[in-house]
């Protein structure tokens, strides 16, 4: 009989530890970067709209990931992924200060460690799941995983239940292809842009029985993404499109179909999130 696989179910488990003195020396220095950063900046009072992406919640992120929303509620409003939209397309100058929480992966830990904290704070976010990954095989998610080396072991993804139910809750479902392809790797197949991009979306409707309107490309850099991936997403009918790019959600600017995002960690110190954040390097 096969053995049982074995997935993280904390961060230490998930992220492999720095090694190699470049690697920790790097490390100190961004720290210190960060650090520095987090000396200078104070509270925010100034209109801003910003979004902000993670992976996970493991239950030993959870003091943290409830300190950073309490913190970040302190600061701005978090917004579902509609307002935003209505945000963006107003095309004023945003009066106010807000948040957009987002999650790539579908992993599991998002819904059940993170869940119950976001219901208690009445924080909604969004979690863009590639559909293969959901109530994957494990001989699926080895291949997955074997390509992500950011990981030191494989993480559980969501099944469709805990899908549908936090679509039913304050969450949304997004889609993040089939596969977790690198769509300008196959901008050239018109079919296999469909069945990634079109197909997943069918997928993820049929499963939550709810429209699915935002994706947020593999990957995330302007390189992981090209014009006919970009085509293939407004032709499916999605109304907005996340990058993993920083940079300023500007109203009557920002492209609704390339929303720039923040990335941070739970794992990480709680003055690094709130560095981020504040917009670090936003510019």
């Amino acid at each position: 009989m096969p053995a049982t696989p074995t997935f993280a179910e904390t961060a230490a488990e998930a992220w492999p530890p720095i090694s190699g003195w470049g690697a920790r020396a790097r490390s100190a220095a961004r720290a210190a970067r960060i650090r520095l950063e987090a000396l200078k900046q104070r509270r925010q009072t100034e209109p801003f709209v910003r979004c902000l992406y993670a992976h996970a919640v493991f239950p030993d992120t959870v003091p943290t990931f409830r300190a950073f929303l309490k913190a970040a509620k302190q600061e701005g409003e978090f917004v579902d992924t509609p307002t935003l939209r209505a945000i963006i397309a107003d095309g004023r100058p945003s009066d106010g200060r807000f948040f957009h929480l987002s999650f790539d992966d579908g992993f599991a830990s998002v819904y059940e460690a993170g869940g119950p904290v976001m219901e208690d704070e009445r924080v909604p976010y969004i979690m863009f799941v590639a559909t293969d990954l959901i109530d994957a095989d494990p001989d699926t998610l080895a291949a997955y995983f074997a390509h992500m080396p950011a990981y030191q072991a494989r993480v559980r993804t969501l099944d469709w239940d805990q899908a549908k139910a936090a679509a039913t809750g304050i969450g949304e479902i997004g889609c993040h292809t089939r596969t977790h392809a690198r769509l300008s790797k196959i901008g050239h197949d018109p079919a296999r842009l469909t069945d990634e991009i079109a197909g997943a979306k069918a997928i993820i409707e049929g499963h939550i029985g709810q429209r699915c309107d935002s994706f947020a490309w593999p990957y995330g850099t302007a390189s992981d993404i090209d014009e006919h991936g970009r085509a293939a997403i407004a032709d499916a009918g999605f109304t907005s499109n996340f990058s993993a790019v920083r940079g300023a959600v500007r109203p009557g600017v920002t492209d609704v179909m390339d929303i720039p995002r923040h990335q941070l960690e739970f794992h990480w110190p709680l003055h690094e999130l709130m560095v981020w954040a504040r917009g670090f390097r936003e510019a």
